[in-house]
């Protein structure tokens, strides 16, 4: 078994005939609109042909592993693109806008033969908003395991372990996750230390004890960060001195190292590859001729300015809202407990959404003893406010731009009273993202989508 990287979360799987791509992310134009690019940047790899793939798997929906204009431009007809079955439609129906390929979904826990005796199976992070799965590649001679995003269990890791009899040749983990909380609220700067040196160090220990717990011939930290060349969030890219929340790749293998671990890590770039039956890691020297971690800052301001004609494109063609967006929002609001009241009666919410920008306004959300109500606001505090420009607001009610995707842009603020203890965003998300589901799981589509 041989594997390309391609930067961010995907590679190239090559076993004899078979070429199967995962987690490709390769679209010029980033995700989540623009707010998320590679880094560092592959977007000389976009160029390629790869109509020589034989199948695309692909672990979860968010758009930094589902590149639906890679699926949509890039793969040959009748390449099966490989999912885990996730009691959601989501991961299922965004494929299908993608593209008309056949979609295969296979079971948690089941082998999936791929052909020519590669095989895949899926280990499932399943929660209540976005189920995430780790994929292992099999042949054979060799095992590869792509943690992706999700977190799973002490128990699952082991039984992972115990059923591939501990042979582990490689182990891609993600060691940076982004997070709106706190890098979006409006905290003291005491707490958002706090929170932020928290929330690094939980992600890089998950990291370290999945390499103990299954330790591979080779660690490979992956899966991110992404890089933020609009101006307006240029300044996640900062490490801020060891304590963001998003360390880079470097940063990750020193951490590891100082944790205490001994065994080989590798830090793959795009165009890297790795021989996992010698072990032979191969770096691009492209890359390495324009990237290195030494002069990253320099790196992301040129990075910043070369994309800035394009995310000022993107951003232009946005349509704008045309009429005041209070009613519109309150009629989604209230739908969100017609379908399901029962999903009201354990709710506390309180969210203020002040929306700037044209057509924008002062709105706030409540809901307490099962009662969902919304109206117009002004000077009334409330637990927690969101702001976020109009076009966004927009995007969400007219344009089926999902609120875990608008969150995941980072294009919004928070600010919550000190006092209360509930998270006010995280409950309005999966107020709106089990809506979501509730509706996915009554549309009936045309074709039956194929298990294994």
């Amino acid at each position: 078994m041989h594997v390309e990287f391609l930067g961010h979360a995907g590679f190239i799987i090559t076993s004899g005939q078979m070429r199967v791509a995962c987690d490709p992310w390769l679209f010029p134009r980033g995700a989540f609109q623009a707010s998320w690019f590679q880094f560092p940047c592959n977007h000389r790899l976009w160029d390629r042909d790869y109509g020589d793939l034989t199948a695309v798997v692909i672990t979860h929906e968010f758009q930094d592993h589902l590149d639906a204009a890679f699926l949509s431009q890039k793969i040959a007809a009748g390449i099966p693109v490989i999912i885990p079955q996730y009691p959601s439609r989501s991961l299922w129906s965004k494929i299908r806008a993608a593209c008309a390929n056949p979609i295969m979904e296979v079971k948690p826990g089941v082998d999936h033969q791929l052909g020519e005796g590669l095989r895949v199976l899926f280990t499932t992070e399943d929660t209540p908003i976005t189920p995430c799965a780790a994929v292992t590649f099999q042949t054979r001679e060799t095992v590869l395991i792509n943690m992706s995003n999700a977190r799973l269990s002490v128990k699952q890791r082991d039984t992972l372990r115990y059923r591939l009899r501990g042979r582990i040749d490689a182990l891609l983990v993600q060691c940076a996750r982004v997070d709106g909380n706190p890098i979006c609220y409006r905290h003291p700067e005491e707490k958002m230390l706090a929170l932020s040196v928290q929330k690094r160090v939980e992600q890089l220990e998950y990291a370290f004890q999945t390499l103990d717990r299954m330790p591979p011939r080779i660690g490979l930290p992956y899966a991110g960060p992404s890089a933020f060349l609009e101006d307006s969030l240029f300044r996640f890219n900062d490490d801020l001195g060891g304590k963001s929340i998003v360390p880079d790749q470097k940063r990750a293998h020193d951490w590891l190292r100082v944790r205490g671990y001994t065994r080989r890590l590798e830090i793959p770039l795009p165009g890297d590859r790795l021989n996992l039956i010698n072990g032979e890691f191969v770096p691009d020297a492209t890359i390495r001729k324009e990237f290195s971690f030494d002069r990253k800052d320099k790196y992301l301001t040129a990075y910043a300015d070369r994309m800035r004609p394009a995310l000022a494109a993107c951003r232009e063609s946005l349509p704008r809202p045309t009429e005041d967006l209070f009613e519109p929002f309150r009629a989604y609001v209230l739908g969100l407990g017609e379908s399901d009241a029962s999903r009201l009666e354990e709710l506390k919410l309180e969210l203020r959404f002040v929306v700037e920008g044209s057509h924008g306004g002062d709105f706030l959300a409540r809901c307490d003893a099962g009662a969902l109500t919304f109206e117009r606001t002004g000077v009334q505090t409330a637990a927690c406010t969101v702001t976020l420009d109009s076009v966004w607001l927009n995007q969400i009610l007219h344009h089926h731009l999902r609120w875990k995707d608008f969150f995941l842009s980072l294009r919004f603020s928070v600010e919550q009273d000190p006092s209360t203890e509930d998270d006010h965003v995280l409950s309005w998300l999966h107020l709106v993202e089990s809506q979501a589901l509730s509706d996915e799981m009554m549309e009936t589509t045309k074709e039956k989508p194929a298990h294994a």
